[in-house]
């Protein structure tokens, strides 16, 4: 049985270093206003070339994340596995609109399930159906609503084919 009130099992694999900066991290979000402050400055300050990638990086995605590449999250998942610390590789990207921004999405979710199959200390793969296709697409079909428009069939049947890609990928880990 698992036991999450023991905070010493259940930080083992953290640093002091970590642990503080974590301990920070969580204070300052616990403040709503400063949530949604940053929520709105940050894509400006961003779009601006302003300096603030490395302090989120140092942060909020140190915290959350083990890298932006498979590769770059091998370390943190083999740090994490020698304390019986599973893995999640998450690609949540939404919101793109072209066949080939989806195709690069489902080339990617198709890599992290192949790395699950061969990793002990990944012990399940996960994706976004939104990544994979349009949201107002994904509706019509989910609906099964008509469709005439022969675009739109078409685009309809590419996300189904990229879903039964993933699928299929899912059943061989191949």
């Amino acid at each position: 049985m698992l036991d999450f009130s023991n905070t010493e099992i259940a930080f083992r694999a953290k640093n002091k270093k970590d642990l503080r900066r974590a301990y920070w991290l969580f204070k300052v979000v616990s403040f709503p206003w400063i949530v949604r402050f940053g929520k709105r400055i940050t894509p400006w300050l961003i779009k601006l070339h302003f300096p603030i990638t490395g302090l989120i990086k140092k942060t909020i995605f140190k915290q959350f994340c083990g890298g932006e590449t498979i590769d770059e999250c091998e370390a943190c998942t083999t740090a994490l596995g020698e304390f019986k610390i599973g893995t999640i590789l998450d690609y949540s990207v939404e919101g793109k609109t072209s066949d080939e921004d989806f195709e690069h999405t489902t080339q990617v979710i198709l890599s992290t399930i192949k790395k699950a199959s061969e990793s002990k200390h990944i012990p399940f793969a996960v994706f976004k159906v939104t990544g994979i296709g349009r949201f107002d697409l994904l509706e019509v079909a989910s609906k099964n609503q008509s469709v005439d428009e022969p675009s739109t069939v078409q685009e309809i049947e590419g996300i189904k084919a990229r879903f039964v890609r993933i699928c299929a990928t899912i059943v061989t880990g191949k």
